[in-house]
């Protein structure tokens, strides 16, 4: 390949190098980075590596990433030391039901990532394919898997803050995983001036909305999430947002629903299940259980064990509806089949921070005083209502409505056809009568043909909205998005899609031999 040749965002060719890794291809691309299948000579295993490359700032220069223009510097600087930080924080932990990082390294102008190669669908996908709710046992066994992961992160002093179904992984064999920290943080303990909350709005609870002091985030915040997860799995539906719950507060309760699915269904939920998911939804935060303890507790959650042998397909039974595809990887996300209202999306808030933080999570206190109401609700209306209309925090766009035709004019109705008799003459005056005359043929007239109207003219047909990598991949996230795009793209719906029409002729660059 000719070094001074530049291929915008191309992929890197299989076989090249990257420290101990050989790329065998590329899985997929996003507007945010690339994710590519390798090995790893050093421990003889498959791989994925995720690179770092903004497709809107930087370019590539043989194997180098080059900015596009001196002034993206310091958004793709934030940017890439924002990727590192999110590797480092993965690779303090080691648990089965957490998303591990293998290395983190920069090299080519930019960094990379190096994680398992995971096999299975997201909790969303899962969903998707079941032809009715999940039973109380298999919930269970999700919920023991997810708890012990939230609860080493809470214990390490990290809240997650970004836990929904499609960061939810289940492996084909094994327990679920919880992927992407990429919106936690040490929690209450940032020092720049200015944080970014990072919102998936049909399950972050209404604390995330802003940062103040009366409003502090913790475990709790997990807490409404993974009560949240639940309850859209049940309702086969994402729950309402808690910035609309705040304001008239529609949710059904967790009660109501579960009697409905014993009807529907014949499917018996617990009291205990019910009581948790009650408590974990509740909109203040001072009624939630304070901790992971404190839910497994309403739960009487049990040990589950031989969860490395979790086959969440089985489990289910007859419940679960084979998908038409082969199973995908945890980096090859397929775009939803679960569309409902108000379909999470991710929310980008940048609110001040306050002066003075503790260093670390926010440990629950033996006795907490009972509050009769825990803000004004004009006030959090009116704080609810600022955000929506700084940020513009709206459901995840739909299909334009199609464009209205003219109504044909009417026709109008053809005439009936009529007998028109011809008299005949009378007969001339004689002396003698005449001679019988043969009788007369009744001959009908045809009316004219009146043409037919011409057809309406029809408008041309509305060209489809652009949307971007993000508003076809709503749910996806750090890790799933560039599979996503790739998949979304080969449909029809898609195709012509710019974003599609890029993702198509950066693979084919990828794949088409090197120039002499």
């Amino acid at each position: 390949m000719n070094a001074t040749a530049r291929y915008p965002s191309q992929g890197l060719p299989p076989g090249t190098r990257l420290a101990e890794f050989e790329l065998h291809g590329l899985l997929g691309a996003g507007g945010f980075g690339m994710v590519y299948r390798a090995y790893d000579h050093s421990l003889h295993r498959t791989v994925a590596i995720k690179e770092y490359l903004p497709g809107g700032l930087a370019d590539r220069i043989g194997h180098a990433v080059t900015l596009r223009t001196g002034a993206d510097a310091r958004r793709f600087e934030e940017g890439l030391r924002s990727f590192m930080n999110e590797a480092r924080l993965l690779a303090q932990f080691d648990h089965p039901a957490l998303v591990k990082v293998l290395r983190v390294w920069e090299q080519n102008r930019t960094a990379y990532m190096a994680m398992p190669l995971y096999q299975g669908v997201t909790l969303k996908e899962a969903c998707a394919q079941m032809r009715a709710p999940p039973p109380e046992p298999w919930l269970r066994k999700l919920l023991w898997s997810v708890l012990q992961a939230l609860e080493l992160l809470h214990r390490r002093g990290t809240v997650h803050r970004d836990i929904s179904p499609d960061n939810i992984f289940l492996q084909d064999i094994g327990p679920p995983v919880l992927l992407d920290l990429g919106a936690a943080r040490q929690a209450l303990g940032q020092d720049e001036p200015q944080h970014t909350a990072i919102l998936k709005v049909n399950y972050a609870p209404i604390e995330q909305y802003a940062d103040a002091e009366g409003m502090r985030q913790g475990p709790w915040s997990d807490v409404y999430a993974l009560a949240a997860v639940v309850y859209g799995c049940l309702n086969q539906a994402p729950p309402v947002p808690a910035s609309v719950r705040v304001l008239r507060d529609s949710l059904r309760p967790p009660a109501e629903l579960a009697q409905e699915l014993h009807s529907l269904h014949g499917l018996a939920y617990t009291p205990a299940l019910v009581e948790a998911l009650t408590a974990g939804l509740a909109l203040d935060p001072e009624r939630r259980p304070r901790d992971l303890a404190a839910f497994g507790a309403l739960l009487q959650l049990q040990p589950v064990p031989g969860m490395e042998r979790f086959d969440w397909r089985a489990e289910l039974g007859p419940g679960w509806s084979a998908p038409r595809r082969t199973t995908s990887q945890a980096h090859q996300d397929a775009p939803t089949q679960w569309q409902a209202p108000l379909e999470s999306s991710t929310v980008g808030i940048t609110v001040p921070a306050p002066a003075v933080r503790p260093a670390a999570v926010p440990q629950p206190t033996a006795t907490r005083a009972t509050r009769g109401t825990w803000w004004p609700k004009a006030g959090v209306a009116a704080l609810v209502l600022g955000l929506l209309a700084a940020v513009g925090i709206v459901a995840s766009p739909g299909d334009p409505p199609p464009a209205a035709v003219a109504p044909a004019p009417p026709r109008k109705p053809a005439k009936a056809d009529t007998a028109v008799e011809v008299a005949a003459p009378a007969p001339a005056p004689a002396p003698l009568p005449p001679a019988p005359m043969p009788p007369e043929v009744l001959t009908p007239v045809e009316p004219p043909v009146q043409p037919d109207a011409p057809p309406p003219a029809r408008r041309a047909p509305t060209p489809p909205r652009a949307l971007s990598a993000e508003q076809i991949c709503p749910d996806s996230n750090f890790f799933t998005r560039p599979m996503c795009l790739f998949r979304a793209c080969q449909q029809a719906r898609y195709a012509a899609m710019p974003v599609c029409v890029e993702n198509t002729r950066r693979l084919r660059e990828n794949h088409r031999p090197d120039a002499s």
